[in-house]
């Protein structure tokens, strides 16, 4: 589904991300993990339009990512989170779901005017019970997003996610701050969007998560791709036990 090759991005000399290519299968739970600076960031933004490359290209499908811009890359069904919540302040957890539908309708039809009466309309709000409801999160539809604890404004956001009917979901380290039990419950969901046909494609530094939930795992190291496999093949590889999961 997703095709990086030869990927790189250099900043004033600095080379961020070098000739780095690996696939994500279409349907899997894809792992990107690496030490902080290892380029993680970088590479992402470059997949979601943020950053151009230097060199090398990123496909969907066939579809050259590379030379979009991020609203575009939205529009072939992709969708991600970020590392920081971000919640619409005041909003109930179903309006900030809702948010969620801007850029189907905006790609649908220019008529922007009559998007704040669409976004509630009743197909959005079907949609919206839908997502809930797979997610286990219908009972707080009403409640204020941003007064929920930490770990469940984290699930609204991936809720949030679901809305557009992605192919390709981003999920930037959305255990980060999560206790044992919250980060138990974001495995639960992270394989019901999979179930729900999305790929997922995760960025994650809590080690126990991604071995348990991935089917493949993608190692960085100083924008290097250092490893690639199997959750059991990764952590068994010499350079990764060196570099990141220590000896």
């Amino acid at each position: 589904m997703l095709e990086v090759r030869g990927l790189s991005k250099e900043f004033h000399g600095v080379r961020a991300i070098d000739d780095v290519s690996f696939d994500v299968a279409p349907g899997s739970i894809t792992s990107l993990i690496g030490p902080n600076g290892a380029g993680k960031t970088t590479l992402i933004n470059m997949v979601t339009g943020v950053l151009a490359p230097t060199r090398g290209s990123i496909t969907l499908s066939g579809k050259p990512l590379t030379g979009r811009k991020p609203h575009q890359i939205a529009g072939l069904g992709v969708r991600r989170t970020f590392q920081t919540v971000r919640l619409f302040s005041g909003m109930s957890v179903c309006e900030n779901l809702l948010i969620g539908r801007m850029n189907e309708l905006m790609t649908r039809s220019k008529r922007s005017l009559f998007l704040p009466m669409k976004l509630g309309d009743a197909p959005g709000r079907r949609r919206a019970d839908e997502v809930l409801e797979i997610l286990g999160l219908a009972h707080l539809a009403n409640e204020i997003a941003t007064d929920l604890p930490y770990g469940t404004q984290r699930r609204v956001e991936i809720a949030r996610v679901l809305m557009g009917r992605p192919s390709f979901a981003l999920l930037d380290e959305p255990a980060a701050g999560m206790n044992e039990q919250e980060t138990e419950q974001l495995v639960h969901d992270v394989r019901r969007i999979r179930d729900e046909g999305v790929t997922v494609f995760l960025v994650e530094h809590d080690m126990s998560m991604v071995m348990s939930v991935s089917d493949k795992i993608v190692v960085l190291n100083f924008g290097q791709k250092i490893s690639e496999g199997t959750p059991a093949q990764v952590r068994s590889d010499p350079a990764v036990i060196k570099s990141y999961l220590g000896e």
